[in-house]
């Protein structure tokens, strides 16, 4: 392929020589008729610096394309689009000026062999120039926004994550499975589960989103947590899709309607957030279900469809994230960043916070209203510890919790024993805990631990209890656990 770099430097050229005009043909030609929005609904404008920040360096734009935008109207047509109606036209001396320094910049670069460069002579063409440009154009445009797309579908969904990052491989597998076409628990139900703060509620908001086109009929979302809270939110569902409800209804008339509606109906979605047990909401699911719901939950003995067990941010995504967070929009200008530390102390932020979401939100949250570097953050998270996580600045935008709090429910509900065993893996490296040390040691600690590791069957209880609220990985020789979660335990002891 002709060099992206190179490419992007010559569009770049041509779209300041002929000043907005090809930016408005692109946009009259292609994204009008599809009605796009930006984020904030309005119709979308396009500027001609808008793209300059993407066109640096080779990538498979035409990938990013398809994860970021479903739309195979926009995808399937676009070079047949640029080249009937946008490279014709082009200045016809433009065209033959662009192709001709394509040839100049393949033929004096030293490093392309002699056969490479005639192979690539081949490609320095309008055809080659209308696929560059169509899918330069539609990766700078449709990645903050989607088109405007009729459908009569209810739904309560919260405020889209403008700051929502990453997760691209988890939000396509989620998409898979529920495409399934065996009729299965696995292609109807899906369960999220994971550590406090890592994103599952973001996560199934996204993909309702990502995927809202698919559900004709409703998208609802239900603060699962509590019997109550459940109630409350079926209560708008059956009042929103005007169910029929007598004058004095009680609970059992609402569950009965509301299973009545979702076994009728076909192509809705349920969100079920922060579900701790699945008997707070099965009365209000049909056997026959022709919907797809998806489950959040920190309990991993939630067995409901798939499991589907969220990590925390990779290196690059947790990076991503900062300068998505720190900017204003997808061209990651960092206009909300001061200084010039970002390259050299970000990544050091991130195994700081151990790529946890909820933590980065936090920290870009303060970083971004204080407007201090990273490097003093850093210094504030070695002075302060978690409590730089309390501070009002630290306030994040999408999440309930904070990292001081979110992990408070999971701890109330292990037994003691659990309980002090977490409290001495506070004070060890985080990685391979050996579960042996402690039965070794049994002897020097406190009742009912002591006792418990003193038996196979219930050290392997014990240990499972930590498992299972999520607040711990590994298996019944070794235990893993997050750094921050170390630093809340033991932020929460006596000096």
């Amino acid at each position: 392929m002709l060099t992206f770099a190179k490419f992007a430097n010559e569009l770049i050229r041509v779209t300041q020589e002929t000043g907005l005009f090809i930016v408005d043909t692109l946009f009259g030609c292609v994204y009008r008729p599809l009605k796009l929005k930006n984020k904030n609904g309005d119709p979308f404008s396009v500027e001609k610096g808008y793209c300059s920040h993407l066109l640096k360096g080779e990538r498979d734009v035409l990938k990013e394309i398809k994860r970021g935008c479903g739309y195979d109207i926009v995808i399937n047509n676009a070079e047949k689009y640029f080249f009937n109606n946008i490279v014709n036209l082009f200045i016809p001396s433009l065209i033959d000026d662009f192709l001709e320094n394509m040839i100049t910049y393949i033929s004096c670069d030293i490093t392309i062999s002699d056969s490479k460069k005639e192979e690539m002579f081949l490609l320095a063409n309008k055809n080659t120039l209308a696929s560059f440009i169509s899918t330069v154009f539609l990766y700078v445009v449709n990645k903050p926004n989607c088109a405007e797309v009729e459908h009569n579908a209810k739904n309560n969904l919260p405020p889209r994550n403008e700051f929502f990052s990453g997760r691209i491989e988890q939000l396509e597998e989620i998409e898979k499975f529920f495409s399934i076409d065996k009729v299965d628990t696995v292609s109807i139900c899906q369960t999220i589960s994971g550590l406090g703060g890592i994103g599952k509620t973001q996560l199934s908001i996204e993909y309702a989103y990502r995927f809202i086109n698919k559900y004709t009929t409703c998208i609802w979302f239900v603060n699962a947590e509590s019997l109550e809270s459940s109630y409350n939110y079926f209560l708008d569902f059956a009042k929103c899709l005007k169910l029929n409800l007598p004058t004095n209804f009680t609970p059992d008339d609402l569950r009965r309607e509301v299973k009545k509606w979702f076994s009728e109906n076909k192509d809705w979605l349920l969100i079920l957030d922060n579900l701790e047990e699945v008997e707070t909401v099965m009365e209000y699911l049909p056997k026959s279900i022709k919907g797809n719901i998806l489950i959040t939950t920190r309990n991993k003995r939630v067995f409901y469809g798939r499991p589907f067990d969220l990590d925390v941010f990779s290196d690059i995504e947790a990076v991503n994230f900062l300068k998505r967070r720190l900017s204003n929009d997808n061209t990651l200008n960092l206009e909300h960043y001061y200084y010039s530390d970002f390259e050299e102390n970000c990544l050091i932020l991130v195994k700081r916070l151990g790529s946890l979401p909820l933590a980065l939100e936090q920290a870009a949250a303060y970083i971004r209203e204080v407007r201090c570097s990273i490097g003093k953050y850093l210094e504030l998270l070695e002075q302060s510890s978690v409590d730089a996580f309390d501070d009002f600045y630290a306030s994040p935008k999408y999440y309930k919790h904070l990292v001081t709090t979110t992990w408070s429910i999971s701890f109330h509900a292990l037994e003691e024993s659990s309980k002090q065993l977490m409290n001495l893996c506070a004070y060890m490296a985080p990685d391979r805990i050996p579960i042996d040390f402690f039965v070794k040691s049994r002897d020097k600690l406190p009742m009912p631990l002591r006792k418990d590791l003193s038996q196979i069957l219930t050290t392997n209880r014990i240990v499972t209890g930590l498992r299972t609220y999520s607040l711990v990985s590994g298996n019944s020789e070794f235990i893993n656990i997050h750094r921050l979660v170390q630093e809340v335990v033991r932020n929460s002891h006596n000096k």
